[in-house]
């Protein structure tokens, strides 16, 4: 029998690398296990490397909190969106790889649980976990493997815990809204999944969630559905931009009007298919 988590994960890195994950990596020092990230030292090491290139602890914290929204959610909402089928996210199960500039360089699950719905042809794999709400299994174990981390990067760095899990429902709908499109779907309709999928997590985090809202975006290609974050990520703060916010705010921060939004989201997708 095939393996449902290995097909899912061939089917999502076939859209595109960044939107995928590894299923069982070979072992190797650079994939940092999850449940280790604190305890084994990786949380001070990468905080001090993106504190060295950003110039600011907030910053730091803030980015680093963002490495582990990714790595906890990207994957797993990618795979709930293309096939209803989610991947433990449990801290033992999941790893990471973090590049030498401190962001996210892949992802990966180390074994081949996951969760699926009654009905799924991948029910039967010994792997397969059968739920009826997929999304409260999904929020649960996620908020359970996120709140530590979270605490742990809080504890560390001067970036508040309401901004942390804000940034954490920004990744989930930022996370749907691309695989969807990446797999030639409607946004419109993978927005409102998206947004089902915060709900169950808002029922399970420890702090209100701030949410984003859609922004569509029209350009000679047609439509293209952005989000306009929820949580601002104080990258203009950062040394690596002038420090001015109406030039440095990333194109979908909630800091940026929506005039300059729109011409710098519809620039760069003429650009990207130039």
């Amino acid at each position: 029998m095939l393996d449902p988590l290995a097909e899912t994960a061939d089917r999502l890195n076939a859209l595109d690398p960044y939107a995928g994950f590894d299923v069982r990596p070979e072992p190797d020092a650079a994939w940092l296990p999850l449940e280790r990230f604190v305890d084994g030292g990786h949380a001070d090491a990468v905080l001090e490397l993106l504190e060295r290139r950003h110039g600011r602890r907030n910053v730091a914290g803030s980015m680093l909190g963002a490495v582990l929204a990714e790595a906890v959610i990207g994957g797993t909402v990618a795979a709930i969106m293309l096939d209803e089928r989610c991947p433990d996210p449990a801290a033992a199960n999941l790893a990471l790889r973090i590049h030498e500039e401190g962001y996210l360089e892949r992802r990966a699950v180390r074994g081949s649980a996951l969760a699926v719905r009654p009905g799924d042809p991948a029910a039967a794999h010994p792997a397969s976990t059968v739920v009826d709400d997929l999304d409260a299994w999904w929020a649960a174990r996620a908020v359970a493997t996120l709140a530590p981390l979270l605490e742990a990067v809080r504890a560390r760095a001067p970036f508040g815990l309401r901004l942390l899990w804000g940034a954490v429902a920004d990744e989930v709908a930022g996370a749907a809204i691309r695989v969807a499109q990446l797999a030639g779907r409607d946004p419109d309709p993978s927005w409102d999944r998206a947004q089902r999928l915060v709900d169950a997590l808002a029922a399970q985090a420890p702090v209100p969630l701030t949410r984003g809202a859609p922004f569509p975006v029209a350009w000679p290609g047609g439509r293209h559905l952005f989000q306009v974050r929820g949580t601002c990520c104080l990258y203009y703060r950062s040394a690596l931009e002038s420090g001015l916010r109406d030039e440095s705010c990333c194109s979908t921060c909630p800091l940026r009007d929506d005039e300059s939004r729109h011409r710098l989201l519809r620039d760069y997708l003429i650009s990207t298919t130039a």
